[in-house]
């Protein structure tokens, strides 16, 4: 990625995360981020390496305590600029805090993830579990209408492997045994409840 467009997806990456202040112990959070990755591709046959793109990120969630709490996310990835390769991993996971006031956070959990493959304007598609874990650091302010917001850098990777991609339901495979791992960094801005 270019740095003009890393600089812009790093500044619209400014979407995202719990606020520890407020989120911790009650409530919930809603996130939405953009940010930079790196996906690294493999299947049967083909050549692998790691490629760069965009990813988005977001989740939803509550806490249950004040270390722990539950929520849905959404980790997608794409290959710039023509899309020609792209992962979507929506994981149930788990929200953890070491300390009571918030700062760092750990997360872990496991979904569906989907990739796919557009050749020539034609698109194959597979899907497969994937399991997600991710850091990173909540820094908290309150917003001038009363809505709690939180800046958060955050760093995550994904591995999923897919099987078979495919154009169309019961066709010949486009690929077999693919499986992908992706490493993301971004920051977000979230409303937290």
């Amino acid at each position: 990625m270019t740095r003009p467009r890393w600089l812009l997806a790093s500044a619209l990456m400014l979407l995202g995360r719990s606020t520890p202040s407020r989120a911790q112990g009650r409530g919930g959070w809603g996130v939405l981020g953009l940010g930079t990755g790196t996906a690294h591709v493999a299947c049967d046959g083909c050549p692998s390496g790691w490629n760069q793109g965009p990813t988005l990120l977001g989740t939803v969630g509550v806490m249950f305590t004040s270390h722990l709490g539950v929520g849905l996310g959404l980790d997608e990835w794409w290959r710039d600029p023509d899309h020609s390769e792209a992962t979507n991993t929506g994981t149930v996971l788990v929200h953890y805090y070491p300390k009571a006031r918030g700062g760092a956070f750990a997360e872990a959990g496991a979904g569906l993830s989907e990739a796919e493959v557009n050749v020539n304007g034609t698109t194959a598609k597979g899907k497969g579990w994937a399991l997600m874990a991710s850091v990173g650091y909540d820094l908290p302010f309150v917003g001038a209408l009363g809505g709690a917001f939180g800046v958060t850098p955050r760093v995550s990777y994904v591995y999923s492997s897919v099987g078979d991609l495919r154009y169309a339901s019961g066709s010949a495979p486009y690929a077999t045994g693919w499986r992908h791992q992706v490493v993301s960094v971004g920051i977000g801005l979230a409303l937290v409840e």
